[in-house]
């Protein structure tokens, strides 16, 4: 006679064999963060060192103010970004010292391969007169740079008084101000030069150029996209508010460009959609 096995596998034993070999595979390590006190610049230039090796996530003091006084090599207030990395802060505002005697730099420099984002951060009173990106430039092929929910503001360059993109850059903006900003030449908000260059939700205002495109000047092979946006209140010599340079391309989506001196957009018809 051929007995039946009285072993039946059971839901309840399966998920618990389930558990057993779940319990020894070992869990992946949560992403690193530093924390920056608030003020403390060394500590800054510290993590972004860092940061170059590690890809270490930055968190700053929230409603803080971090002065920078001493520059870091040519032109640069921080080290030079080639990691990957994200600077996050709330209404938190890094800024070159406007004190008399303080060296002309920059805030941020993203190298070729780097990849900045910036959050709720405030970038002031870069100063690189006849030099590049006033509070940001971004240089080369593979590097990034996002800002969201902060802003570029009074900074003053040759071009791109704001932000500079170099060949093969690119930059996202969302939810961001580029304001006061000044360049002698083109570009008092931002000169693009990159890659792509799209602005979401954000606001190009009050910026000032000696040439052209006292909001965004963009020249080839540069392709700027600005949606749901507003470029306000901007002056040039030519294009206060958009200059399209030739083989570039600037599309408007949803965007407002108005009231810029001498006119909004320059040459006229380059841009569709831009009257004035």
């Amino acid at each position: 006679m051929t007995r039946k096995s009285m072993y039946r596998p059971t839901t309840l034993g399966a998920a618990a064999a389930l558990g057993l070999s779940l319990a020894v595979l070992p869990l992946a390590p949560a992403h690193a963060v530093t924390f920056v006190p608030c003020g403390n610049v060394t500590a800054l230039r510290n993590a972004i060192t860092q940061s170059n090796t590690t890809n270490e996530n930055i968190t700053l003091a929230p409603f803080c103010t971090y002065t920078v006084a001493t520059s870091v090599g040519a032109s640069n207030g921080l080290p030079a970004v080639t990691g990957s990395f994200t600077v996050s802060g709330y209404s938190t505002t890094i800024a070159r010292s406007t004190a008399a005697g303080t060296p002309d730099f920059r805030l941020f420099t993203v190298e070729s391969g780097g990849d900045l984002t910036l959050n709720g951060v405030h970038v002031r009173f870069g100063n690189v007169p006849g030099d590049e990106g006033g509070g940001v430039l971004v240089t080369g092929a593979g590097s990034t740079l996002a800002v969201n929910s902060g802003s570029v503001r009074d900074s003053n360059a040759g071009s791109g008084g704001g932000i500079h993109l170099r060949s093969g850059a690119s930059a996202t903006l969302s939810n961001a101000v580029v304001s006061g900003n000044r360049a002698s030449g083109s570009g008092g908000g931002i000169s693009h030069a990159g890659a792509s260059l799209s602005v979401n939700y954000s606001r190009i205002t009050g910026n000032t150029a000696g040439a052209d495109g006292g909001g965004l000047v963009t020249t080839a092979p540069a392709v700027a996209t600005l949606a749901a946006s507003q470029v306000t209140g901007n002056t040039a010599a030519s294009g206060g508010g958009i200059f399209e340079g030739s083989g570039s391309q600037v599309t408007v989506l949803a965007t407002g460009v108005t009231g810029n001196t001498p006119d909004n957009c320059s040459p006229t018809g380059a841009v569709p959609g831009c009257t004035g």
